[in-house]
């Protein structure tokens, strides 16, 4: 059973502000989260003594204060296992099994030469700098399934080219940092899809526990005997609206474009970076420290596999074909129906296309757990079939590698979705959707730009800033008539900005470590550029504030 929701106050704040700080200081989202966590559960022990077991009598005073909040630690175990990622099957479907099958197929994909394919089939139409420019920033958007993945593998594959083209390693980890993460965030197949949704979902379930909630939308929650659920069935056309407006991450792939084809200038450190590679005088400086992943160790092609990028494209094609059938297919007996003027039958289920206008589809049937469980199980067959893996023990370790390479994600996004849990239980939405009250309508989506941004600045952590936001961002939107896929748009938009600035952002390091940059020295290369998006996805949002109806959308929820 969850536990019982309180109205903490200010101190509902506090466990964001101890992930945010302890994630700053340690430089390590884990502990700041793990710790914001526990602060949580210790302000609910206080608000709620008896809740945790203290006996009446030893409720008053500082001691009944303080007993209450270390009884209250004991409420962290509930806490994670009450989150959504656990407690509801949903997401144990579609992003638990989704987030490892997916590791465990990018696994396959380097130890069968897969990856090696891809980037193979990009080198050979490389002669030049801008070509391996161009190059680097095509592969970190094809292989964009998982950002973790994307710098894992671009950076250490692309390195050997660039390197020969005397590409500067800033160069390098600015198109791995800038290119696959904003595209994995578009992408509805990838591990980002149905966290997103998830919560999205968790910011509309906040919504309705406020009852703020339009009653148009009251299909949107579901009422179980553990209280409100999200119907994730009704959250995914929001989630498709939301891409429309996340502007920082169109405008980051499309100024990653322009750079990579020469049309944005190198500008300020990037330009000494670049100046000094091509003068011959080495892709890092005399005083850098590179790093180098030892991790990438593990991720080895074999050596009788044939380089493909077929081997690549089969199992992708395959998650996406699942991901996108199952948005159209109905698990029931084909009827007769005034409203259908195609179905098409195939052992008693039916493919519906509605009389009449447009399509409609089903897109709460998408099966993200089940794609990606096709597309593993595909590319298993189909590299063993062609001998580039060469035996089922040797297919078991390349898929071990990859779920380990996977597991910091799942990591982060469990306390993500628990301190979001927390924060929820703690009533931090209804607290912070006052301090929205009076505020201009106009200026909602791009203040909640700039604070989610600033929030995943100082934790280096989207997942969490996500967790953080949405159930606060969704509730201002109602409360205050601000369109709410442009409020989707600036969260998500917010969380990426902060994540490519911080320096303790886990994707910023890997994309240090496998392009063996000096890390900082790219973290100072980058932030020109993320500056340069964040303005024009700022004013953006600014101006489509004030434009863009509260009601409008881009395809109907």
């Amino acid at each position: 059973m969850p536990l019982e929701s309180i109205a903490a106050g200010p101190w509902s704040l506090l466990p964001a502000l101890l992930a945010i700080s302890l994630a700053w200081y340690t430089r390590d989202a884990l502990v700041g989260l793990f710790v914001g966590i526990a602060g949580g559960a210790v302000v609910y022990g206080v608000f709620r003594p008896a809740a945790v077991g203290l006996p009446d009598g030893l409720t008053g005073g500082v001691s009944g204060i303080v007993l209450g909040g270390v009884l209250g630690l004991t409420t962290i175990p509930d806490l994670v296992a009450t989150s959504p990622l656990f407690a509801d099957p949903w997401y144990v479907k579609n992003v638990l099994i989704a987030l490892f099958a997916i590791g465990g197929l990018m696994g396959l994909m380097i130890r069968s030469g897969a990856i090696r394919g891809v980037l193979e089939a990009l080198a050979s139409r490389v002669d030049s700098p801008a070509d391996a420019e161009k190059a680097s920033f095509l592969a970190g958007v094809i292989i964009h399934i998982d950002d973790y993945f994307n710098c894992l593998v671009v950076g250490s594959m692309m390195r050997p080219l660039t390197d020969e083209y005397d590409v500067s390693r800033a160069k390098l980890a600015y198109y791995v940092d800038s290119a696959g993460s904003p595209a994995a965030r578009l992408a509805f197949y990838s591990t980002w899809g149905v966290a997103l949704v998830g919560f999205i979902g968790a910011g509309i379930t906040a919504a309705a526990e406020q009852n703020v909630l339009p009653s148009g939308m009251s299909n949107y929650v579901t009422q179980t005997g553990d209280g409100l659920e999200a119907a994730t069935s009704a959250v995914w056309p929001l989630y498709f609206n939301s891409l429309g407006f996340a502007f920082y991450s169109w405008t980051a792939l499309a100024i990653a474009a322009l750079v990579a084809w020469q049309v944005v200038p190198n500008v300020l450190g990037m330009g000494r970076e670049e100046t000094r590679a091509r003068n011959g005088e080495g892709v890092v400086g005399p005083d850098d420290d590179p790093l180098v992943s030892d991790e990438m160790a593990n991720y080895e092609m074999y050596d009788g596999a044939s380089p493909d990028w077929r081997n690549f494209a089969i199992p992708v094609v395959t998650i996406v074909a699942v991901g996108l059938l199952a948005m159209f297919w109905r698990a029931s007996p084909v009827v007769n129906s005034p409203q259908t003027s195609t179905a098409l039958s195939l052992l008693g289920y039916q493919l519906i296309l509605p009389a009449g206008g447009p399509w409609s589809f089903d897109i709460g049937g998408i099966r993200l757990g089940l794609a990606a469980l096709a597309g593993l199980v595909v590319g298993f067959v189909l590299f063993r079939v062609r001998g580039d893996i060469p035996s089922n023990a040797d297919a078991t370790d390349a898929m071990l590698n990859g779920f380990k390479g996977i597991f910091l994600a799942a990591a982060i996004l469990t306390l993500a979705i628990t301190i979001q849990n927390t924060v929820s239980t703690l009533g931090v939405s209804s607290f912070v959707t006052d301090w929205f009250r009076g505020v201009p309508v106009g200026l909602i989506p791009v203040l909640v730009f700039a604070a989610t941004g600033f929030i995943s600045f100082s934790d280096g952590s989207s997942w969490a800033t996500y967790g953080i936001m949405f159930p606060i961002a969704i509730p201002v939107a109602f409360t205050t008539g601000a369109n709410l896929p442009l409020v989707l748009g600036a969260v998500l938009s917010g969380g990426i900005f902060g994540d490519h600035c911080s320096p303790i952002s886990d994707t910023t390091v890997l994309s240090s470590s496998t392009s063996g940059a000096d890390h900082m020295v790219h973290v100072r290369t980058q932030v020109p550029y993320a500056l340069a998006c964040a303005a024009i996805a700022g004013a953006l949002f600014l101006v489509l504030g004030f434009l863009v109806p509260g009601g409008f959308s881009l395809i109907p929820y």
